[in-house]
């Protein structure tokens, strides 16, 4: 005999210790506690370092400043007002009416439930199922699957990274507008995995609103009321998705402002120093230039005191036999005597300036090979320069460019909050992401 019975389906904020009966909240009965069937249960910080361990270590690497390093993601995405650190689905068979806990009826769809849930990790490969329990303490069997998404070969950030949207995407899911988001298409796809299952046991699934002209008017506005909830719950969570998106964008541009503008201030630096070097190069070649003009002076000066010693070797000296005196003038031989003593001065004087001039000629090659060098070295340090200014100046084009997209992307952010409270939903997006701090994961 085969029955009909509804499904019903969505992606709730989750509560872990709701889920593990960490607490008993009063739709609970106690006394079925034990009845709940527990699927899966992991640690979520233990699956955190399972699937992003590596890629946060690629990026961190990466990073050039420590304060942009992040020790620990999942506590980065806990601290975070945009992101969720996990996501959960709940998904019931019938209602209080006709599978109430208990009845036979129920226990068929407990065992849709447990086979449904067996096989959701095999459909998803992009979502980490880390915690499953099937509610038997309460109206009807229902299960809650809670996962962390992931989407890998990420661009921004870390390769791999808690994005939903990013991972049902790689999933195949495509949003096409407001009414049939990606999130809407994935749930009901796994909907219709669970009708699948459930024709296994007999169970086929009833669509329900498609005979609204027998509906009473209070079941008709109830249907109606239900429908707009669902418009501004689709609503929400494209919002939520885009602020998501914009959010990442925000903070990728942000990291990229402060890198560019540490990249600018080393490159300036770096033009600065070789500004500084450029300065004290010129000066040193100022110094050994003019420390050429004074040797070269001094080899003149050599030269002409080598030639007035020369004038002197001329004079002439007259002499008869070697056996005769030699007899002069007393003028003469006053001069004789003058020029005896000056050639023996002229001759220590000429070795000296022999190797005066040997000195200053040495000197001066090796004045002329500094003054290569340095020339050299100048011209090194403004071909240096030049190359450091065209990359400060590309930094200063990058670092407008990205403002400009961050305040492109501040824009649509703040779009985004006014058509939040043009709807009244801030509210209500406000409690979607929020974080449950009080609850122990």
């Amino acid at each position: 005999m085969t029955i009909k019975r509804s499904i019903s389906g969505r992606i709730d904020k989750g509560s872990i210790g709701h889920n593990n009966r960490e607490f008993i909240a009063p739709n609970v009965d106690k006394s079925r506690v034990k009845e709940n069937i527990t699927l899966v249960k992991e640690n979520i910080q233990t699956v955190y370092h399972e699937l992003f361990d590596k890629a946060l270590e690629e990026y961190n690497t990466r990073q050039t400043r420590k304060d942009r390093c992040i020790k620990n993601y999942y506590e980065h995405i806990d601290r975070s007002k945009q992101e969720k650190p996990f996501y959960e689905l709940i998904f019931q068979i019938g209602n209080t009416e006709d599978t109430h806990c208990g009845t036979e009826e129920a226990l068929l769809t407990t065992k849709a439930l447990t086979d449904f849930v067996k096989s959701f990790q095999k459909r998803n490969p992009h979502i980490k199922v880390f915690n499953a329990v099937i509610h038997l303490d309460e109206e009807t069997p229902h299960v809650h699957i809670d996962f962390v998404p992931f989407a890998t070969e990420q661009k921004r950030g870390l390769s791999t990274r808690n994005s939903l949207s990013k991972a049902l995407e790689q999933q195949g899911f495509t949003s096409e507008g407001k009414m049939n988001t990606c999130t809407k298409q994935w749930v009901e796809s796994e909907k219709e995995q669970l009708a699948k299952i459930m024709r296994g046991y007999g169970i086929e699934r009833e669509r329900l609103g498609t005979h609204e002209q027998h509906l009473d008017v209070l079941d008709y506005k109830k249907k109606m009321r239900a429908r707009e909830v669902e418009r501004l719950e689709n609503k929400v969570e494209c919002t939520q998705h885009l602020l998501e998106n914009t959010q990442t964008i925000l903070n990728d541009a942000d990291s990229t402002l402060k890198r560019l503008d540490t990249e600018f201030a080393e490159k300036s630096d770096a033009v600065e120093k070789l500004d500084s070097e450029l300065a004290d190069k010129n000066a040193e070649l100022s110094e050994v230039t003019d420390k050429l003009a004074v040797n070269q002076q001094m080899l003149k000066a050599s030269a002409e005191k080598v030639s007035a010693l020369v004038e002197i070797d001329a004079i002439e000296v007259k002499r008869k036999s070697l056996s005769d005196k030699v007899t002069l003038p007393a003028d003469d031989y006053e001069k004789v005597a003058d020029l005896a003593r000056k050639q023996v001065v002229s001759e220590k004087e000429n070795q000296d300036m022999v190797e005066t001039v040997g000195r200053l000629t040495r000197e001066n090659d090796e004045l002329l090979q500094d003054v290569a060098k340095l020339r050299e070295i100048n011209k090194t340090l403004v071909s240096e320069k030049s190359a450091l200014q065209k990359t400060v100046d590309r930094l200063r084009d990058t670092l407008r460019s990205v403002q400009e997209e961050v305040g492109y992307w501040k824009a649509r952010y703040g779009k985004v909050m006014e058509f939040l409270n043009l709807h009244k939903l801030r509210e209500r997006f406000l409690e979607f992401v929020g974080q449950h701090k009080h609850l122990r994961r």
